[in-house]
């Protein structure tokens, strides 16, 4: 069970972060799986999973991150595994 998150303040904004990029994923249809760092510590991508597939996708943090693009991203991999 994810933790509840009533404010934002610099002791929780890691996770606050995370939990509303979840949020987005999750709305979009995807299942979040990690949020790799770069070698700056700086978090550039996050990952999720296809729920039908199971294909591990992944889209920069810092380019047009949303639900249409997350939603572009999996269909793109239903189009893939369907042919």
């Amino acid at each position: 069970m994810a933790t509840m998150i009533s404010a934002i303040s610099a002791e929780n904004s890691g996770e606050a972060i995370k939990r509303l990029l979840a949020v987005i994923v999750e709305h979009a249809g995807g299942d979040v799986r990690g949020y790799p760092r770069r070698s700056t510590g700086v978090r550039s991508a996050l990952l999720f999973n296809h729920p039908k597939h199971g294909s591990t996708l992944a889209l920069r943090l810092d380019q047009d991150f949303g639900t249409d693009a997350i939603r572009n991203r999996l269909a793109a991999c239903d189009r893939r595994y369907s042919t």
